[in-house]
């Protein structure tokens, strides 16, 4: 079901000639379980497609051609969700469409049609982007996915915007801290990285969250940094981070400390340590 849907997608953004990448929690599920075989223990139907789009048009013809096929409905009240295979009672697996671009106004945020009372960041999407990795999901199908570094950098400023409310990108960047040395770079930090596994006490999984901080400032322009590790020098957000983290690793011995321990080591690859 979600590699039709992914099909269907691809094929329509192609055509149009965009830029384009999954992310999101699909992408986070191809990299560590099809790609590395990392079970995450989160299952999800969402798949959220970032698409790099020229105008408001465009964005609207993406819709229009994905629902002409008649596999996909609107949402209705969220403008930039679809359901892909809808039952009778309308819902079938969600897609999200999210544009950036020449549609931001200021840099870095979308205000959604037609009344542009909701506003949304997109901060890190063109860094993103940038650094997607070529996947191939199926014999037929290759798609261009968020890079783990590049997924790190949305889920924080995702975090930001809603972690008020919701906690689920907190639980998402811990599974991207403790994981990533798994997620083929344990080469790196017994090679070009050794620093970075010697400071952890040559425990590749305890190098984890400063190696993805190292490889989010490559990746991250200047301003996006800036703003990344603001989220982490801020005492308020920080306390409330930690706070959502450790609702994650509720079953280890102390998970306040284990999420202090990771957004200390994290942020310390963020500055280039």
């Amino acid at each position: 079901m979600v590699l039709g849907l992914m099909r269907d997608v691809h094929a329509l953004i192609k055509e149009m000639k965009l830029g384009y990448f999954v992310c999101g929690a699909a992408a986070r599920d191809i990299l560590f379980l099809h790609v590395y075989g990392i079970e995450t223990g989160i299952a999800t139907l969402d798949v959220d497609f970032g698409v790099a789009v020229e105008n408001w048009e465009q964005f609207g013809a993406i819709k229009t051609g994905l629902i002409k096929t008649g596999r996909f409905v609107p949402a209705k009240n969220v403008v930039q969700r679809l359901y892909y295979n809808a039952g009778s009672n309308g819902q079938g697996y969600p897609l999200d469409i999210i544009p950036f671009g020449k549609v931001e106004d200021p840099p870095n945020s979308i205000a959604w049609p037609p009344d542009q009372n909701e506003v949304m960041s997109v901060i890190g999407y063109d860094e993103a982007l940038s650094s997607t990795v070529e996947i191939e999901v199926n014999k037929d199908l290759t798609v261009p996915v968020i890079s783990l570094a590049g997924l790190a950098l949305l889920k924080l400023f995702a975090w930001k915007e809603r972690g008020i409310h919701n906690p689920k990108d907190a639980s998402d960047l811990v599974t991207l801290l403790r994981n990533y040395h798994g997620a083929g770079n344990e080469d790196r930090l017994y090679g070009e990285e050794l620093k970075v596994l010697e400071a952890a006490g040559f425990d590749p999984a305890s190098a984890s969250p400063h190696l993805l901080g190292k490889d989010v400032r490559r990746i991250a322009r200047a301003e996006t940094l800036t703003q990344a590790l603001a989220i982490l020098e801020n005492p308020k957000q920080l306390d409330r981070l930690i706070t959502h983290m450790a609702s994650k690793l509720r079953y280890t011995d102390d998970a306040v400390e284990e999420a202090k321990r990771l957004l200390d080591r994290f942020k310390y690859g963020l500055n280039g340590q």
